[in-house]
């Protein structure tokens, strides 16, 4: 039986993109500080690498069908942002975007037409209003973190501390028992036992990885020898730098 790829419509590139597990992350102030450096935060750092485009995985389903994972996505939030938006200010957002959409299609029609021969050449996935890929994601983002759905609970937990914490096991520790956590997991309505991963990141700008390595050992002998890595990052030098957008854009098909 043929399939079809899902990222060959709006609607299917739309659930592959939101659709998708989501790690919480917790880091320290001091991490993102290294990474700020260079102009970008942690997430945006660690953003083409959660991707996975040339995999071939076989999946179990409920049915015993067999199923091959060809993609793959991982969707990071910090922790402060696992939350559902107000609902006055959702309305208010969504109706921004709704009129931006409105004056980008009325300054299409001011401009010329299309020819006919290209519309009629187009497939049937292509034929869509511009602005309805805007307007779902934009409404999918207003609706995510709610109570009644799981899409967006996390599925895993990415705690983040720097070799330049004072203390740095007890910072892993204190990262997930603090009062900081998302209220529908204090709530009860996320599950608290999710998987915990812990990562430290040391700045090779700021000295020797030997204080890096002795830390890891800790962690490993702390938390498990399989759930604790260590990144190295280079931050600049010269203070912040500016990048253009999706700076990781030209990389992501090589990782």
């Amino acid at each position: 039986m043929l399939r079809m790829d899902p990222a060959r419509t709006p609607l299917g590139r739309m659930l592959m993109e939101e659709i998708t597990p989501v790690v919480m992350v917790l880091r320290t102030p001091l991490v993102e500080e290294s990474c700020l450096k260079n102009g970008l935060s942690f997430i945006e750092m660690l953003s083409p690498f959660c991707n996975f485009t040339n995999i071939d995985v076989p999946v179990r389903t409920s049915s015993d069908q067999p199923y091959r994972l060809q993609k793959f996505k991982l969707r990071l939030f910090y922790e402060s942002n696992i939350r559902q938006p107000d609902l006055e200010i959702a309305k208010e957002q969504l109706k921004k975007v709704i009129t931006q959409v409105g004056e980008k299609d009325h300054s299409e029609l001011s401009s010329d037409p299309p020819h006919i021969s290209n519309e009629l050449a187009k497939s049937g996935s292509e034929i869509w209003p511009s602005w309805f890929e805007f307007i779902n994601k934009e409404l999918i983002r207003m609706v995510s973190f709610s109570e009644h759905e799981a899409f967006d609970h996390p599925v895993a937990c990415l705690l983040v501390v720097s070799s330049e914490d004072e203390e740095p096991i007890n910072k892993f520790v204190d990262l997930f028992n603090s009062n900081k956590l998302p209220a529908l997991l204090n709530d009860g309505a996320m599950d608290p036992k999710i998987l915990k991963y812990y990562l430290l990141v040391h700045d090779n700008q700021g000295g020797s990885s030997e204080k890096a390595t002795k830390i890891l050992t800790d962690m490993k002998n702390t938390f498990g020898s399989h759930d604790c890595k260590v990144l190295c990052i280079n931050s600049t030098q010269e203070g912040q730098t500016e990048h253009h957008d999706n700076v990781w854009a030209p990389f992501v098909r090589y990782f």
